[in-house]
């Protein structure tokens, strides 16, 4: 019995000085190997356009916009950097989402970002940059138009400034005969009053007259592509015997080109305003009474010399308006005056 406690006290005391001298060893590391491996950051490599501008990977400015224009800000960037892969695609640093309109007004008042493409601001925007102290500067660099949409199978044709005020604002018109369509009840749909349509016919069509409450609780779309898709699909909703009751909605002229280019042709039509049907030869030409722009907007401060104002710049030229076009927009042929 002596002689057992005597091994084990002895394998015990071995032990420990194994545990003593391996204190004084380093240990190594218990991190996995595949988690202490560096990412590596990539940097794309400037374009000829890019160099041509003064355009690099570490001076490429903040660039956002609105929904529509988001085509357009990754452009921008495809045309500034060159492709990661031999195929043509990979571009790890592009933009995958827009903030919409008023959210990039508010960031670029706030110096988040250098510069935004949107249409004409609202007067809300002009009232936060004048209550920051905040100048902003309005290249023109697209067309666009506000639009009335509806079902297609819908038979009005028309519809004029009147006539949106009393459906959206004091909802005195309410059936589609009085538009000189089918009896059958208007269900207005509206946007959210950040949105840039939401501006759009604030500014073009109800005068100041605001939207009625009743359409903003029971009618809104927070988003464009709800828009279309409420327009075009009420029908399915449609109360019993209500077989030409129609929704009417607005968006902008070309988010409905680039929708439809991209998933296909809706069941929705736009309207003529005041008898001119909008297309991009009326709404270059400004016949199409809601004819509006794109602007590459910047704070007024901006150095001459910045990569923002240079990418502006760039937008204005033939290279530039090609982007544009293939994005989706209406390119510019004439450049018309900045808000005021």
């Amino acid at each position: 019995m002596l002689l057992q406690i005597t091994i084990v006290i002895a394998l015990l005391l071995l032990q420990g000085c194994a545990k003593s001298e391996d204190a004084g060893t380093p240990v190594e590391s218990q991190i996995p190997a595949e988690q202490s491996i560096v990412t590596q950051v990539v940097v794309p490599t400037p374009s000829e356009d890019a160099a041509s501008i003064g355009i690099t990977a570490e001076n490429y400015p903040r660039i956002d916009g609105s929904t529509s224009t988001l085509p357009l800000v990754q452009g921008i960037y495809k045309r500034m950097f060159l492709p990661m892969h031999g195929d043509g695609e990979g571009w790890p640093g592009m933009p995958q989402k827009a903030s919409k309109t008023m959210a990039s007004y508010e960031m670029l008042i706030n110096g988040d970002v250098d510069l935004i493409i949107v249409p004409d601001p609202s007067k809300e925007v002009k009232r936060m940059a004048d209550s920051t102290g905040s100048e902003l500067e309005y290249i023109p660099i697209g067309a666009e138009a506000l639009v009335f949409i509806t079902h297609e199978d819908n038979p009005v044709k028309d519809i004029n400034a009147t006539q949106v005020q009393k459906i959206y604002a004091d909802m005195s018109i309410t059936d589609w005969s009085e538009l000189g369509g089918k009896n059958g009840r208007i269900v207005p749909i509206c946007r959210n009053a950040d949105s840039g349509s939401q501006a759009q016919i604030e500014n073009l069509v109800l005068g100041g007259r605001a939207i009625n409450q009743a359409v903003e609780e029971n009618y809104m779309e927070r988003d464009m592509n709800g828009m279309l898709n409420m327009v075009e699909s009420y029908r399915n909703f449609a109360r019993d015997g209500e077989e030409n009751a129609y929704s009417l909605g607005y968006t902008l002229f070309y988010y409905v080109q680039i929708t439809q280019s991209v998933i296909g042709e809706m069941d929705i039509k736009t309207l003529a305003y005041d008898g001119v049907s909008p297309t991009p030869e009326t709404i270059l030409s400004r016949e199409y009474p809601l004819a509006i722009n794109y602007y590459a907007v910047v704070r007024k401060e901006l150095p001459v010399d910045h990569p923002a104002r240079s990418i502006a710049g760039w937008l204005r030229t033939t290279e530039g308006q090609w982007e544009v076009g293939i994005s989706g927009l209406g390119a510019l042929k004439t450049l018309y005056e900045p808000p005021q």
